[in-house]
């Protein structure tokens, strides 16, 4: 008679439940299931154990991740004259294995203790990981060792942080032969691994309205495209109880993820740009080298950090552009929440796109027609001037048009214009026959002049 241990189970038929066995053997240290013996240890073997056998080797194929094929051997055994069937697994390299339909979080990943499977916990997962990684991208040599950092060190003293030699060695910019790292090469002046982002007319990718390349350290890309989109994001003013609120089109916290996403986790092995698209009702993000290791979508969102450069992953933690590791895309999510749109993640081999949806567009409203100009979309950068002046007369059209007749001083003090500004704003709306002025200086109201009018420019 047989006894369960550690590195023994057993189960009287195959069922998938069996599978949480081979994936906490293959975690652990290893073990074989027994299919044919009763949990007492009593040989009842199999009725057709030729099906039984395929029917496991094709389940640990499909149903475990990262494949275990090469640490799982299915052979047919007889015991006491009856044949069972043993599955002996190894110790897998490419922990955490997990059940695919579960993914890599603790539902999914089982660990063994004692003569039982159970689920592991966060931390166990993220200690698998980090165990199983083979060396990151900016963890190898780089081939070029003529570097400057001055846009680095700009960026640390910014945020109040040192940058020298030993702050090199601790981030591991030079390894134990004093040679520049892969991770010192991202955050050289020397980098020419590109962002392109494009701010494009309408919803297709056929006619920009402006273009930007950036190159050098990584934490300069990442803040001169930062500004690029701060520059052409907008938002759509309403007016509750007669006060101004102003609805972003995307959430800053999910664009400002989305960003840091695609440069951490882009695979700057293959010689090809991050491109960032901004069209009227969607911010795309198209990074290439696909999620890192072998991540579902679901597991992607999850909770649990696999950045594919862990050592610059590292850099932005320290200047405070992440909190913790593996909680952007989930803050992404949680930015959009009760806003009726969702973000989108597409993910392949050699891919990921992230799709920021525009909470305010509605592409059967006048408001978003190609070709018209936005009644109330207000610029978050750019210079100020006629185009700046030309988004306040829409603003005060909007408030005359949905609010009716109104004085200066009430328009004034709803946005907070000078007398100077505003008195400028209403003389252009009258030039273009927008707005009529009623009654003396007393009482003077502002209306809009013809009902159905457009203040666009």
């Amino acid at each position: 008679m047989f006894s369960e241990g550690p590195m023994v189970e057993f189960k009287r038929e195959f069922s998938k439940r069996a599978l949480k066995t081979v994936v906490a053997f293959a975690n652990t240290n290893g073990g074989v299931l027994y299919l044919g013996i009763e949990d007492d240890g009593s040989v009842c073997g199999l009725d057709d154990p030729d099906a039984v056998l395929l029917a496991v080797t094709n389940a640990i194929r499909d149903s475990v991740k990262p494949n275990p094929s090469m640490i799982a051997e299915c052979e047919k055994v007889e015991f006491e004259g009856k044949t069972v069937v043993g599955v002996r697994v190894e110790r897998g390299v490419d922990r955490p294995y997990y059940l695919a339909d579960k993914g890599m979080r603790p539902e999914g990943v089982y660990v063994r203790e004692g003569a039982a499977s159970y689920m592991a916990c966060e931390a166990e997962i993220a200690t698998m990981l980090k165990a199983s990684r083979r060396e990151s991208f900016d963890s190898g040599r780089s081939l070029r060792q003529n570097l400057t950092f001055e846009g680095t060190r700009a960026y640390f003293e910014r945020e109040g942080l040192e940058f020298g030699g030993a702050q090199m060695r601790s981030l591991r910019m030079v390894d134990q032969d004093g040679q520049f790292t892969n991770l010192a090469w991202l955050l050289s002046d020397q980098c020419d691994a590109v962002v392109k982002l494009a701010d494009f007319f309408g919803v297709n990718r056929t006619t920009f309205k402006d273009r930007l390349e950036v190159t050098g350290s990584v934490l300069v890309q990442f803040d001169q495209a930062l500004k690029f989109l701060a520059k052409h994001l907008h938002y759509k003013t309403k007016f509750v109880d007669m006060r101004r609120v102003d609805y972003e089109d995307f959430p800053p916290d999910a664009v400002r993820e989305a960003l840091i996403n695609a440069i951490i986790h882009r695979d700057y092995e293959i010689v090809a740009p991050t491109l960032v698209s901004v069209l009227e009702d969607r911010i795309e993000f198209t990074s290439h080298g696909g999620p890192p290791v072998q991540l579902s979508l679901s597991e992607f969102e999850w909770d649990v950090s696999v950045p594919r450069n862990p050592l610059l992953a590292e850099v932005f933690y320290r200047v405070r552009l992440i909190e913790a590791y593996g909680t952007g895309i989930k803050r992404i999510f949680e930015a959009y929440e009760g806003s009726g749109v969702s973000p989108e993640f597409n993910m392949s081999k050699h891919l990921v796109r992230a799709r920021l949806p525009n909470r305010n567009y509605d592409g059967d409203d006048a408001f978003w027609r190609r070709g018209s100009d936005p009644v109330i979309t207000v610029s978050r950068g750019g210079a100020a001037g006629a185009d700046e002046l030309r988004d306040q007369e829409r603003l005060v059209f909007a408030m005359l048009e949905e609010f009716g007749p109104m004085r200066r001083a009430d328009l004034q003090e709803r946005f907070e214009f000078s007398q100077a500004t505003l008195l400028r704003i209403l003389g252009r709306l009258k030039d273009k026959g927008l707005v009529r002025a009623e009654g003396n200086t007393r009482r003077r109201v502002y209306r809009v002049a013809v009902e159905g009018s457009s203040a666009a420019g």
